[in-house]
């Protein structure tokens, strides 16, 4: 059975910022000291999840959306991502991106690469403005479940899927992929677990990564079937 589907974190894995959230406090000048509080206490499990999203959410309330995707359309891209990228929707993947970032930056990732798939958590938006609210669909830690739902959604086999991801929170992600690779990891749990460490910032290794893979995985099924 061949792989079918690669499954990429965004923030960190595609792009070169690793937090869509600390990206838009940046480029608005608001990564102050409540913001930078925040984190730290869900770092620390002071607050929940959820709870550090709202707080960071409420920061950004009366703001226009047009301006949030002006931000993000600035964004980069980590070196080679869209070619090679590009390249492996060439070859027939599914391509899916799943991150605990925000919509702005899933919409631009489904724009420019065209994926089959992306989710991401919603900042909400009324009358052209931020409300100061948000949806979570993915809460930190839990991209496994998301990864079931796919699976049914797409009638895919864990074994016929590649997971790509980079941070601590990708781990339930990796560990039910047939094959995985961490890229840069900032997480020593995820490298000990990955089927492949990309060390590098090129997204070249990744995609011959994948085709080796790919390559052996083909060359395998097909010398079974000889001496069948």
């Amino acid at each position: 059975m061949r792989y079918k589907m690669i499954i990429f974190d965004i923030d960190g894995t595609i792009t070169k910022h690793v937090s869509s959230w600390r990206y838009i406090h940046e480029k608005l000048g608001l990564w102050d000291v409540l913001a930078k509080k925040y984190q730290e206490e869900f770092l620390a499990g002071k607050i929940t999840y959820r709870r550090f999203c709202e707080l960071d959410a409420a920061h950004w309330k009366g703001i226009r959306e047009t301006r949030m995707r002006r931000i993000f359309d600035k964004v980069q891209y980590s070196k080679n991502a869209v070619k090679c990228i590009k390249k492996l929707k060439n070859k027939g993947f599914k391509l899916v991106a799943i991150s605990t970032g925000l919509q702005f930056i899933t919409d631009k990732v489904r724009r420019d690469l065209n994926f089959d798939y992306c989710l991401s958590n919603h900042l909400t938006v009324k009358d052209g403005r931020l409300t100061g609210g948000v949806k979570i669909n993915i809460s930190h830690g839990a991209k496994g479940k998301t990864v079931k739902k796919l699976l049914k959604k797409f009638k895919i086999a864990p074994k016929e899927i590649i997971a790509v991801g980079d941070s601590e929170g990708d781990i339930p992600m990796i560990e039910m992929a047939g094959y995985s690779i961490a890229f840069n990891s900032s997480s020593k749990d995820l490298s000990k677990i990955a089927d492949h460490n990309c060390l590098s910032d090129d997204f070249r290794e990744i995609y011959c990564k994948i085709l080796e893979v790919e390559r052996n995985k083909r060359n395998k099924i097909y010398g079974s079937r000889r001496h069948a």
